[in-house]
């Protein structure tokens, strides 16, 4: 079988261990995570899984039939509409209480649904994009609307996604024998480590929460 794009594939596998180990640290420490951060543990989870999904497909989806390569695709932009909902999931848990937060994961799953249904029919990596990039932004407001603990790893991880999205986007970029891709990934991944810091600082979970009753903190994330 032969490996198509392998510095593509390379970078992709990379990103996707970064989020399994950062994944593996989240769930060590589950049980002092609130619901926002049980969502983000879950959200990099899904990263990790299209990362994964993407390297093989870039390398290995070539060699087998159209088909396959169009449910492969699929799936991949699947999964990432799955991680943007679990952002957003993660946001609500974060901020909104009661009734609004029912009914804003309401409205968060009917743009699931819609988003999937886009994607079967047009599977374009942008679309997913935007909608992974929404979440971002939902995510981006908050930060400099509530000014919490968390606001400036999420500038920073929101700051590092963008770049990340606008080099994928140029097709001529490259750096030695890296391509547009490659790059993408690379930066993805110090976005990722950013993220990972966002859920450290979560009221209800992470790193540098404390349950002052009774008086136990959450270090072993850090």
């Amino acid at each position: 079988m032969s490996v198509y794009e392998p510095a593509t594939l390379v970078t992709d596998y990379l990103l996707a261990g970064l989020g399994v180990y950062l994944t593996w640290r989240l769930w060590q420490a589950r049980e002092l995570l609130g619901s926002a951060g049980v969502w983000w543990l879950r959200a990099m989870g899904l990263l990790a899984f299209s990362a994964f999904l993407g390297g093989s497909y870039h390398g290995f989806a070539p060699n087998f039939p159209a088909l396959v390569d169009e449910i492969w695709w699929r799936l991949v932009l699947a999964i990432i509409a799955l991680l943007g909902f679990s952002l957003g999931a993660a946001l609500v848990a974060e901020v909104a209480r009661g009734r609004m937060r029912r009914v804003i994961r309401v409205g968060l799953s009917i743009k699931l649904l819609t988003v999937l249904g886009v994607i079967l029919v047009r599977p374009y990596f942008l679309v997913a994009i935007i909608d992974y990039g929404s979440a971002m932004l939902a995510w981006l407001v908050a930060a400099f609307w509530m000014r919490r603990s968390w606001s400036g790893w999420v500038i920073l991880a929101v700051v590092l996604s963008g770049l990340a999205a606008w080099v994928q986007r140029q097709t001529s970029l490259s750096a030695g024998s890296l391509n547009h891709n490659d790059l993408f990934h690379l930066i993805q991944a110090a976005a990722l480590v950013a993220f990972y810091r966002v859920v450290l600082h979560c009221r209800n979970g992470g790193g540098y929460w404390v349950d002052l009753a009774s008086g136990c903190s959450s270090s072993r994330l850090r």
